[in-house]
């Protein structure tokens, strides 16, 4: 009878119920475990977000465009070395058969460093690098087209240095000649003539000539001819007094033809 009151008692015992103060304690121990995992979470996912931008921000970063802001800053650098490494990675891309006008532009620039790119201290021009316009003269026949060959042109009339008259001369040989380029050639071997005679910039010049000349079959200028002649009776080699001859020679068989 006793087992049964205790049993009895125990049904009718009213469920356990944990007091506020437990619940609190459990909800802050839960607070603490939990927010620190959504907190990582959440920083995992900004970190990927991130990520995924570096991603796209690299591929939109493509190496053509890498390659073409380098030589921009190299080609407008004041240091010699980073003007050659801008005109080497030119080269080299266009040995690739790439073309750019950034690529042009830094041409450029370079093509008149020294010359109308103009940087003094106490008068004097700082960077005057013959050897850099002359790389860009040689780039620039290998670029090709009408803007190339403008530079080029223009080149031929404001240059002093028969170190990069020459390749210039032979860019433009490349590129191709026309009746108004005659009167540019025979105005630089005038001027050089005049100011100093240099036996590689005449045989360049005469090279020039005389592969524009078969391009139209001896129709060359009557001023043409005389700066020819001159040539043969000018301050020259003997060899370079001949080439000229020839030339002229040359020039009189398309007129019996």
């Amino acid at each position: 009878m006793a087992a049964v009151c205790k049993v009895f008692k125990m049904a009718r015992r009213p469920a356990y119920r944990p007091s506020p103060w437990s619940m609190a304690v459990k909800t802050i121990v839960f607070l603490c475990v939990f927010f620190p995992s959504v907190q990582s979470i959440q920083t995992a996912a900004a970190q990927e977000t991130g990520m995924e931008r570096d991603v796209q921000a690299e591929q939109s970063y493509s190496p053509d465009m890498a390659n073409l802001i380098l030589i921009t800053e190299q080609s407008r650098a004041s240091e010699i070395k980073l003007k050659n490494n801008a005109l080497a990675l030119i080269a080299r891309l266009l040995a690739q058969n790439r073309k750019s006008p950034e690529m042009l532009d830094a041409l450029e620039f370079l093509a008149f460093e020294g010359t109308v790119n103009k940087n003094r201290i106490n008068g004097k021009i700082i960077n005057s690098y013959p050897s850099i316009r002359a790389k860009a003269a040689a780039c620039l026949g290998d670029y090709g087209g009408e803007e190339a060959k403008k530079i080029l042109v223009r080149m031929l009339k404001v240059e002093l240095d028969s170190m990069v008259l020459i390749p210039a001369l032979y860019a433009l040989s490349k590129i191709g000649v026309t009746a108004e380029d005659e009167i540019v050639l025979n105005d630089m071997m005038r001027r050089l003539d005049a100011r100093h005679p240099d036996n590689l910039l005449a045989i360049a010049y005469l090279d020039t000539l005389e592969k524009y000349s078969e391009e139209q079959a001896g129709a060359v200028q009557l001023a043409t001819r005389h700066s020819i002649a001159r040539v043969s009776q000018g301050a020259y080699t003997k060899l370079v007094q001949k080439k000229a001859r020839l030339l002229l020679e040359k020039l009189n068989s398309y007129r019996e033809r």
